[in-house]
């Protein structure tokens, strides 16, 4: 090889490496060349997944499958960009979202997988039109109609115990010929309201008895949402205020979190009539919701359409939400939903 040959070599070998040694630093420092042609720095993303044997796919294509001990899915170097998300695992709902990844940051999301078939444990079976959970103590609060009166009745679903009325007047008082309209409560105690008749009372879970008097209580008629429109999550940072057609989420803390743009923000909006709503147990992301035939379970995270998955379906039910586990009344009947 004569050196007039041996400079050209060299000299392409070095516009070669001149060529392509600047993509190849920006590829490995996390640069990437985007749809549109423009040279960004890469995103990432981030998805926690509940459920062990999960399949999680991205845009379509399979990334991995969940296990005990990796229960998310991180993925780095991705183009900015919108990306979809799709949690999938035999016997539960799947969860989509289309995820948006910006330059040098992580997108995140945590999804929920409901099972499609959840049984119930029946525990009550009566004229039950309501039910009504404590935050202060095990107790459920049922209102029974019985011909043209409303009579109220304490529950310990854990035990299958009825609270009895300490005396005849507590019995008295806790029956009305109006509806109950909230129930506000308190250590060791709740305050009823029936319509312009409030009721005080005391709770005794050791002799498993309750008292009841007439109270000089009135409702703060300026306020936007009764007593039992309001829950908190169970970290206390967060609350759910509803009303007929919509449900609230109020942030408590700093910061917010990576759902919600603002700390007050409207996260659901129903032509139909919302019976009840509340946070689903040991989550701050997911609601319920009673609403038509059924309860459902939906995700506050408003980026691309919401998640809802049903917990049951009848006729009209209601449900409460006590220690972590969903009791739905409907057709009079009782039941804790078995989770």
């Amino acid at each position: 090889m004569t050196i007039k040959t041996r400079r050209k070599l060299f000299w392409l070998s070095v516009l070669i490496f001149l060529i392509i040694a600047p993509p190849i630093a920006l590829y490995s420092s996390g640069w990437r060349l985007t749809y549109d042609f423009k040279i960004k720095m890469t995103g990432g993303l981030f998805v926690a997944v509940p459920e062990s044997g999960a399949s999680v796919y991205l845009n379509g294509k399979f990334i991995k499958s969940t296990n005990f001990l990796q229960s998310g899915v991180f993925v780095q170097n991705l183009t900015p960009g919108p990306y979809s998300v799709m949690i999938s695992k035999d016997g539960h709902w799947p969860w989509t979202k289309n995820l948006a990844v910006a330059e040098s940051e992580v997108a995140e999301a945590r999804a929920f997988m409901l099972p499609q078939n959840i049984n119930g444990t029946v525990l009550l079976k009566g004229q039950f039109e309501s039910v009504y959970s404590s935050d202060k103590n095990p107790i459920l609060l049922l209102e029974e109609k019985r011909g043209d009166i409303y009579t109220l009745t304490f529950y310990l679903p854990e035990s299958n115990e009825f609270l009895a009325p300490a005396n005849s007047a507590s019995k008295k008082l806790l029956s009305s010929g109006a509806k109950l309209k909230t129930v506000s409560w308190r250590d060791n105690g709740a305050d009823i309201f029936f319509g312009s008749k409030s009721v005080g009372v005391s709770i005794d879970l050791a002799k498993r008895s309750v008292s009841a008097k007439n109270s000089t209580l009135k409702l703060d008629e300026t306020t936007e949402y009764l007593p039992h429109q309001i829950s908190s999550d169970w970290r206390q940072k967060a609350q759910i205020r509803y009303d007929e057609k919509n449900i609230r989420i109020n942030w408590l803390s700093l910061p917010l979190p990576y759902f919600l743009s603002s700390a007050e923000e409207t996260v659901y909006q129903s032509k139909y009539s919302i019976r009840h709503a509340s946070f689903f147990p040991k989550r701050s992301d997911v609601a319920l919701v009673a609403v038509e035939n059924g309860v459902f379970a939906f995700d506050l995270d408003g980026r691309s359409v919401k998640n809802f998955q049903p917990i049951y379906k009848g006729k009209s039910p209601v449900f409460a939400v006590l220690n972590n586990k969903i009791y739905v009344l409907d057709q009079e009947v009782l039941a804790r939903m078995d989770l």
